[in-house]
């Protein structure tokens, strides 16, 4: 698949099978991510840690919303929280979170978003997990080192669906010079 193609076609997934995903694709993911360009100096600037099992990754998913819940400052904001079918983690089999610097975590993530997509599986980039994955009881079960900031959550599994392209309209840019 083309890169220009990859761009156009892929779509968050949000239904997923229930076929595994082989380790080595994960680890060939996460290769893929870190070939996202480096700071200066040439550091390794992330950390990725794998959450596998649908039954595991829903349970996660629930002590998440739990923990918005019980943070909600009011009734309109985190809608999601009251929304019973709704899945954090959208029954993935597979959760990859990126830990480290916002921008080095972003383009790592955005990577592992479109060699999924190449390698013929669906992704999906959640919110609604992030406070909950900071805080540091989770951070600590899954592994997450202390000193690192997780920025991406990334659902991926073979997809049951794949939603409709919707039509987009151009952005505004705005030019200086």
């Amino acid at each position: 698949m083309e890169v220009i193609e990859a761009i156009h076609s892929r779509r968050s997934v949000r239904a997923y099978t229930d076929r595994p995903v082989d380790r080595r694709l994960i680890e060939d993911l996460i290769w893929d991510a870190a070939q996202a360009p480096p700071p200066f100096g040439g550091e390794v600037p992330w950390t990725f840690n794998v959450i596998r099992g649908a039954e595991r990754i829903a349970h996660f998913g629930e002590q998440a919303r739990d923990l918005a819940r019980a943070r909600r400052a009011d009734a309109g904001a985190d809608a999601w929280v009251d929304r019973e079918e709704f899945k954090v983690f959208w029954n993935a089999p597979v959760v990859v979170i990126i830990s480290g610097r916002v921008e080095d975590c972003c383009r790592a993530g955005q990577l592992l978003i479109l060699a999924a997509h190449g390698r013929g599986l669906g992704a999906c980039w959640v919110g609604a997990p992030m406070a909950w994955l900071r805080e540091p009881a989770v951070k600590a079960e899954i592994g997450i080192p202390a000193n690192l900031t997780p920025v991406s959550a990334i659902c991926l599994g073979y997809p049951a669906t794949v939603p409709e392209a919707l039509e987009r309209a151009r952005p505004t840019v705005i030019w200086c010079g």
